[in-house]
């Protein structure tokens, strides 16, 4: 008898040792928030509209700056990719914008600055790599009927002269531009599915979605003109394919870096 009660005793121990080990593995983890900011930058110097900035022998002076993210993925430190959904961001710095005459015929888009994406419910986990794009992949850009994230044409970044058919703008900066006593006003913009590019930044070291407050990224806009003579190419569009490209690719490949985590 006492040796049938020492057995139950001990199975009924190690049931209960199961169970609890069970329930620790089982236990879900309260997602996070984790917030992307890119901090816009001309080389060194905060990026600011209405300020002379010396960019490659020419002094030039931003009325606006404006781009599309995209398509956000997030790698974990087991190689796992948690696809953020709805992910389509206008990020921008403008006053306020005259879109007369592109959705209405009396429209202004109010001024904004906007350089940091929260992106919410993030699984919980240890995140090594974020993966995202510049502009609006094509299922979205050649049907702008479609919604999806933050993607209306009513804030002046679609175009309708384009290969004769709606497009987004993906990016667009604009300004005036002097060298010496010549003085003019430019407009650098890209769109076209061609120029849709995709990045992927590693991070020196993972991001805890429950506890990090986010990453900073720096987007340096001296490198997105790299090899632009606004000067000589003062309206940059489908019509000066090339020059477009060139701006496409120094977003995916020059333009944007780590910069910390946030504070």
């Amino acid at each position: 008898m006492k040796r049938f009660l020492t057995f139950a005793l001990a199975a009924a121990l190690l049931t209960s040792c199961s169970d609890n080990d069970d329930n620790q593995i089982v236990t879900p983890v309260t997602p996070g928030d984790l917030a992307i900011t890119l901090d816009t930058r001309v080389g060194s110097e905060d990026f600011a509209l209405n300020k002379d900035f010396a960019i490659g022998g020419q002094t030039l002076n931003f009325n606006k700056f404006r781009y599309w993210v995209s398509n956000v993925v997030l790698v974990d430190t087991k190689g796992s990719e948690y696809v953020v959904p709805q992910s389509y961001y206008l990020m921008e710095e403008v006053g306020d914008l005259d879109l007369s005459g592109t959705i209405n015929d009396k429209m202004t888009y109010p001024a904004n600055k906007r350089e940091t994406i929260t992106l919410k419910d993030i699984p919980a986990g240890e995140y090594k790599t974020i993966k995202f794009s510049i502009g609006v992949d094509s299922k979205y850009n050649d049907n702008l009927s479609l919604k999806a994230g933050e993607l209306t044409i009513a804030n002046g970044m679609s175009n309708i002269a384009w290969m004769w058919h709606s497009s987004y703008l993906f990016t667009s900066v604009g300004g005036t531009v002097k060298k010496g006593a010549d003085s003019k006003a430019f407009t650098a913009e890209t769109g076209l599915n061609a120029n849709y590019k995709s990045l992927s930044i590693d991070l020196p070291a993972p991001v805890n979605s429950s506890t990090s407050k986010g990453v900073v990224l720096n987007l340096d806009v001296t490198k997105v003109l790299d090899g632009i003579d606004v000067m000589a190419n003062p309206a940059i569009n489908a019509m000066t394919a090339p020059l477009m490209s060139t701006i496409s690719t120094n977003y995916a490949t020059k333009a944007i870096v780590f910069g910390s985590e946030a504070k």
